[in-house]
């Protein structure tokens, strides 16, 4: 049950990042995916440089560049899409077999 509900919530995820997709889409009059990055900095820049400088100055500055600035550049649509549909295929529910003899 838990696993559907991410599954659900990654996907409802999904449909926001399409809709600031297609917003950003009207603004600049052409189509592009948002980076996870660039949602993120949109909602709260000053959060994304905070967390930034702190992943970096307590563990290794490679961890954040380029390890999550990476992971960054990924089209949110696309992560919580396939995040999603692999939960909902993962947790779907499955038809229980009706058994003749039980033992």
């Amino acid at each position: 049950m838990v696993g559907r509900l991410l599954g659900w919530v990654s996907v409802a995820l999904a449909l926001m990042c399409l809709g600031a997709d297609v917003m950003a889409m009207l603004e600049r009059g052409a189509f592009g995916l948002l980076g996870l990055g660039e949602l993120w900095a949109a909602l709260d820049a000053n959060s994304m440089i905070a967390i930034g400088d702190a992943i970096a100055g307590h563990t290794f500055p490679e961890v954040w560049n380029p390890g999550i600035t990476t992971l960054l550049r990924v089209p949110g649509l696309v992560l919580f899409g396939l995040i999603g549909l692999v939960l909902l295929v993962a947790f779907r529910k499955r038809e229980r077999v009706q058994r003749l003899f039980t033992s």
